[in-house]
């Protein structure tokens, strides 16, 4: 079953517990349009994994809590600092002698 929240987020089912949390504000070609893959945990709660906003997977009791998050995260990813990248140290090339 598809539930439409008021803001437009609606759980698209992946299977018995597995949905997409999806933005029906953007068309449905936008890759923007995925928020979040939601699983059901074994103790029965709810695992998200955020698609964008550099957010770090979160645990929660029930799937409002969710939704709740989905539209808290913009405004702190809005308001969080950018900094660059940490940089990949490199070795130099490797010189053969022959």
């Amino acid at each position: 079953m598809i539930t439409v929240h008021k803001d437009g987020l609606v759980f698209d089912p992946l299977g018995a517990d597995a949905w997409r949390l999806c933005d029906t504000g953007i068309d449905e070609h936008d890759a923007r349009r995925l928020v979040a893959y939601v699983e059901r945990t074994a103790h029965g709660g709810y695992e998200a994994i955020w698609m964008e906003f550099g957010a770090p997977p979160s645990e929660h009791a029930t799937r409002e809590d969710i939704v709740r998050c989905a539209r808290e995260l913009p405004e702190s990813a809005s308001r969080s600092p950018t900094t660059k990248p940490a940089p990949v140290p490199h070795l130099p090339p490797l010189r053969l002698h022959g």
